[in-house]
């Protein structure tokens, strides 16, 4: 059974598919501006339920679909929300949305740990800094 929280983030995956390019260490969005509004309003409208640590569903997909972070890959969805979380913090900032841009920091760092436990679900080591 899909959870809601799992079927807004295959939609995010969908509508972001082959829209960005890169290799090691980095992701470039190669689609249009209007591709870009909308990905982005959905992502705004839904990005709350990717945060719920209780929530393991999003883990446990992520997981079982090699989306975690992972150095063969720049395009999973997890560095994909990472990098739409990247948009909005940077438009924060550009803003001067200081309780915005500090609300994106603590989504980031759930968002990690999410990540973090896909992997351990997907039998991956952690990720050393």
């Amino acid at each position: 059974m899909k959870t809601k929280s799992v079927t807004a983030l295959i939609s995010i995956k969908n509508q972001t598919d082959g829209l960005f390019t890169g290799g090691k260490g980095y992701a470039k969005f190669i689609g249009t501006d209007a591709q870009l509004n909308s990905i982005m309003t959905e992502f705004k409208q839904n990005k709350h339920l990717f945060f719920d640590t209780t929530d393991k569903s999003i883990c446990h997909f992520l997981a079982e679909n090699n989306e975690y972070l992972q150095s063969e890959r720049f395009d999973t969805l997890t560095q994909i929300v990472l990098i739409l979380l990247g948009y909005e913090s940077q438009a924060a900032y550009d803003n001067g949305d200081k309780k915005l841009e500090t609300e994106l920091l603590k989504d980031i760092v759930i968002w990690q740990y999410m990540n973090q436990y896909a992997r351990k679900v997907a039998g991956e080591p952690s990720l050393e800094l």
